[in-house]
């Protein structure tokens, strides 16, 4: 009875389709890729810590490199989303748009693509520091999933 148990979750979640999230399939050109973008830069760590988990070696000069991976336009805005009865801002929304083209040593790969997220947080002048933390943390995660959007994009370009 116990077995049985056991095995009836294991047979919903398998039923469900659910399977952890794997490396996806890149081009063999992107084995040894180089990142021309500055490396204190917010987006270059979860970038180069998604093509590391990628399988990719990250080179540290052009010339070694199979494949080089230029962000052309980084551009992560703040803008008011909305405005209260008081005059007072109660909502914001960070833009992040981000081009970049992807070069192998005989060939463009990618033409200039550009990728595009938001995020909206609500903002009350009486929580201050508790707002700029959220604002913080969204923005991280903002890099984060840019990085794992460029992967994407990276590999459903043919």
């Amino acid at each position: 009875m116990k077995n049985v148990l056991l095995f009836i979750p294991c047979l919903v979640l398998a039923a469900c389709g659910y399977h952890l999230k794997s490396a996806v399939q890149l081009d063999e050109a992107y084995n040894k890729t180089f990142i021309q973008y500055p490396v204190n830069t917010p987006l270059y760590r979860p970038l180069a810590a998604a093509l590391s988990n990628q399988g990719i070696q990250l080179m540290e000069s052009a010339p070694d490199a199979t494949a080089k991976l230029i962000i052309i336009k980084d551009d992560l805005k703040k803008q008011v989303q909305s405005i209260g009865t008081n005059n007072r801002v109660q909502e914001y929304r960070l833009e992040y748009d981000l081009t970049f083209t992807v070069h192998f040593t005989d060939r463009v790969a990618i033409k200039e693509k550009t990728l595009s997220l938001s995020r909206d947080y609500a903002f009350d002048i009486g929580q201050i520091s508790g707002a700029q933390a959220e604002e913080q943390v969204l923005r991280q995660q903002l890099y984060q999933d840019m990085a794992q959007m460029i992967i994407r994009t990276i590999a459903n370009h043919k």
